[in-house]
């Protein structure tokens, strides 16, 4: 007989009548239900409560921290010199006559300059400015540098000596009640402007907590006869029988979430966070070993909060210094690496935090960081930075790329480069200046080996094919009007040298190496007219097809290898396609119309692929005020011709899995409204109309990585943005959604972006309009809102991050009294269907 059962009904009844009375032994037991909760198992506290301080939310007294509240780590760095790095050892294996050897250890790169890791020594108390103003100063550069060798400006260590972590303080409870701690507002998102008049703080109802075991009631002090005093223990025995039951029920449920009836669309949210002082300007950051670091930065000082997997603040760090272009972002190691600006924006912090919040300076440079921030394989950083004018309304000046190793050794090189990593971490840089242009690769161990690319050569950006073959170009004219292109290939340890007659134009990635456009003409000057060449590239061989007789636009490359090349030059009297075999045999195809070729740039398609899956080649032209779609076969015949819809104008593209599609846009006289409409050209299928116009915040076709494809418009004259989805046959698979205003985020391209993706392919969008703020998930139903997030007009919440089991993590940031920037993360889980 189970121990709740001993009394038995006449006892238990006995005993609520005051006639009998009994000895009960049980587990303790108490709980307390928010409204936040969705069960009675899990106990909050009052995080919505800015009073209520969360290890960084306030300030509190402890023993271990300096004047101004941080502690003093030392940080060791993984070398004493330059020459513990690997870095350092520059040199050449095997180089063809093309190639200037650079073996000379005197050598001096006119791009290159190198900057010894820093270091520091513990910080001592009281070192830390209590305020830092504009009026500042910081070493200058050296005035008399030559222009051809730029020398990279390292400040002193004790220019910043505020790189020390904040260890967690007590772990605080719903009882623990603080003052508000006044935070400037943020400095990195010009959105964020105290007005003149404060917006309304909103508060959140506050928690009562309310003992199961009430004490007996005390004698009243009015005239009344007393009522009868409640019994604890009749109250224990109910709540032990009512704890019973719902244990059997709700065994196999985890008791934060018990949707006994969830409808497509419900949601499980883990928790709010307590208020993180600062505003966020990117969710929370998720390292490999599953650490999740949330940054804020206000008022001069950046916090980097270490959270647990239900999005609480574990600790937090601080330091000096307010974000910049290159957004926080992990190491394989598992540690956080960010990049800060000085007050006066003159000089560029990187600092790591790791899991326990522990702060190391890894470098400072010269230049406010004004990229990206990426991070190779092997743990080494790449950013750019630049020199910001005195005056606001000028211009900012390009300065220098910086690298610094996984050891944390610093070297730069030319503003203007180009680079690429593959899987393991090795870089492959191209630097330009003055004319001058250097190939660099920087393997994984260190060990770097460089080749001068011929003056004024204009070089391509490196290319890597799925091989991971890099393939760069370089475009050379002689003395006499000779017009040639180089194309250096690197395999491994291997790099050669070959040359394709013309200078280079169009380029189109293959599997396993690049379609080529090469082009001629008379003299110095381009026109517009000459010769055109097509070449198909291996990292083996180079296949060169006939000399085709005018410019062309627009080349595509099929699985095959065949080539189709429109040919747009003005001098010819014909409508014409080239099409050029695996052989470089040339055949020309003329189409019944006037050949149109749309160049919208990157901002087309974000995720697709540059070559497509089959063996046609896709052609628009128009005839008689309508346009068609010629679908051209190997052979050289026209396999079919696709009428598009009045109005349509197209444009091909093509998905990651060289799915053939058609951007139609909707617009002229014949058309009542403008919009957009995707056609699958290999099934022939529309997608149903999408109304607006080219996206504004994104591109007009975003693909994610179960390849569903998403069709964005812009409806004016505000933000509201359209979302449809499709798949490769053309099918729509997510229905028309609309986004009041989309919040915006940064890819790793540094892209502006309003669509994120779960790990399971999910497309996820946030808006950030008073009467819909939340994250929305793009379902086969539609747009369903999974987290309702806090509306502030000067706030800004931020795209959501997701952990490898696909929990996600969305940054709000708000605005409150008083020029207060308060920042709460909330966690939840995918949607939930019954």
């Amino acid at each position: 007989m189970a121990w709740e059962k001993r009394i038995g009904r006449v006892g238990a009844l006995a005993v609520a009548l005051g006639i009998g009375s009994a000895v009960v032994g049980m587990p303790c037991i108490s709980w307390a239900q928010t409204e936040e909760s969705s069960s009675a198992g899990v106990a909050k506290s009052d995080a919505g409560d800015p009073r209520t301080d969360t290890n960084g939310a306030g300030e509190s007294s402890s023993s271990g921290r300096d004047d101004d509240g941080e502690t003093s780590p030392i940080a060791t760095p993984d070398s004493d010199s330059p020459a513990d790095d690997s870095d350092v050892a520059d040199g050449l294996i095997e180089v063809s006559d093309d190639e200037t050897p650079i073996d000379d250890p005197e050598w001096v790169d006119p791009d290159e300059s190198v900057d010894l890791p820093s270091y520091f020594d513990t910080e001592e108390r009281g070192d830390r400015p209590t305020e830092v103003t504009d009026e500042q100063t910081y070493p200058d550069v050296d005035a008399n540098e030559a222009d051809d060798v730029d020398a990279e400006v390292s400040l002193p260590d004790d220019f910043d000596t505020d790189d020390t972590a904040t260890p967690p303080s007590t772990q605080p409870t719903a009882d623990t009640v603080q003052e508000d701690a006044a935070v400037e507002p943020a400095v990195t998102d010009p959105g964020m402007v105290v007005p003149a008049s404060p917006a309304t703080q909103v508060s959140t109802p506050p928690t009562v907590t309310t003992s199961l075991a009430v004490p007996a009631a005390t004698a009243s002090d009015t005239e009344d006869p007393d009522g009868p005093a409640a019994s604890p223990l009749l109250l224990t025995l109910l709540a032990s029988a009512w704890r019973s039951v719902t244990d059997r029920v709700d065994a196999a449920q985890p008791a934060s979430a018990v949707p006994s009836a969830a409808a497509p669309g419900d949601t499980s949210v883990s928790a709010i966070s307590a208020p993180i002082r600062g505003g966020a300007s990117q969710s929370p950051v998720i390292a490999d070993d599953g650490t999740i670091y949330q940054v804020t930065d206000g008022g001069g000082t950046t916090r980097v909060s270490i959270l647990d997997s239900d999005g609480q603040v574990v600790t937090t760090s601080e330091f000096d210094g307010v974000g910049t272009r290159a957004q926080a972002a992990a190491r394989p190691d598992g540690s956080l690496i960010v990049v800060t600006a000085s007050e006066g924006r003159w000089s560029t912090t990187v600092r790591a935090v790791d899991s326990d919040g522990n702060v190391t300076r890894l470098a400072t440079v010269f230049g406010l960081a004004d990229s990206p921030l990426t991070v190779g394989a092997d743990g080494a950083l790449y950013f750019k930075t630049v020199i910001r004018p005195l005056a606001d309304d000028l211009p900012a000046i390009d300065y220098r790329f910086v690298r610094v190793s996984a050891n944390n050794f610093t070297r730069t090189y030319s503003y203007d480069t180009d680079f690429e990593l593959a899987s393991d971490g090795t870089a492959h840089l191209v630097s330009s200046r003055f004319g001058f242009s250097t190939l660099r690769t920087i393997y994984s161990s260190g060990w770097t080996r460089a080749s001068l690319l011929p003056y004024g050569s204009d070089p391509s950006a490196p290319m890597v094919d799925q091989d991971g073959t890099v393939y760069v170009t370089a475009g050379v004219q002689g003395l006499f009007g000779t017009k040639s292109t180089r194309v250096y290939t690197i395999e491994g340890a291997s790099r050669t040298v070959r040359s394709i007659a013309g200078l280079p134009g169009e380029m189109v990635l293959t599997a396993n190496g690049f379609g080529l456009e090469t082009f001629t003409f008379d003299g110095y000057t381009d026109d517009g007219t000459g010769t055109t060449y097509i070449s198909i590239v291996t990292a083996d061989s180079i296949v060169t097809s006939d000399v085709i007789d005018g410019r062309i636009e627009g080349l595509q490359v099929g699985s095959n290898g065949t080539a189709y090349a429109p040919i747009v030059d003005p001098t010819r009297n014909d409508n014409a396609v080239a099409v050029i075999d695996p052989d470089g045999e040339v055949v020309l195809v003329v189409v019944p119309g006037m050949v149109v070729v749309r160049d919208r740039g990157d901002r087309l398609v974000r995720g697709g692929s540059a070559q497509s899956n089959d063996d046609f080649g896709y052609v628009n032209y128009t005839a008689d005020g309508t346009e068609y779609v010629a679908v051209l076969g190997p052979d050289a015949a026209v396999a079919r011709t696709i009428e598009l819809p009045e109005g349509a104008h197209g444009t091909v593209f093509f998905g990651p899995d060289g799915s053939a599609f058609e951007l139609l846009e909707y617009y002229g006289p014949s058309v009542s409204e403008y919009g957009r409409q995707i056609l699958a050209l290999s099934t022939g299928a529309y997608t149903s109309f999408v109304p607006g116009n080219s996206a504004i915040d994104d591109a007009d076709v975003v693909f994610g990585p179960d390849g569903t494809g998403y069709l964005l418009t812009h409806v004016s004259p505000e933000y509201e943005t359209n979302i449809l989805g499709f798949n490769a046959a053309g099918d729509t698979v997510v229905p028309l959604s609309t986004i009041t205003s989309p919040a915006l985020g940064t890819n790793a391209d540094g892209e502006t972006v309003i669509l994120v993706f779960g790990p399971d392919g999910t497309a996820y969008v946030v808006d950030r309009s008073r009467d819909d703020s939340g994250v929305y998930a793009l379902t086969p139903s539609g747009a369903q809102k999974l987290v309702e997030l806090e509306y502030s007009q000067l706030g800004d919440p931020r795209l959501p991050t997701f952990g490898a089991d696909g929990t996600g993590y969305v940054a709000n940031t708000v605005y409150l009294d008083g020029g207060i920037f308060e920042t709460t993360v909330t966690s939840f889980t995918p949607t939930v269907s019954v």
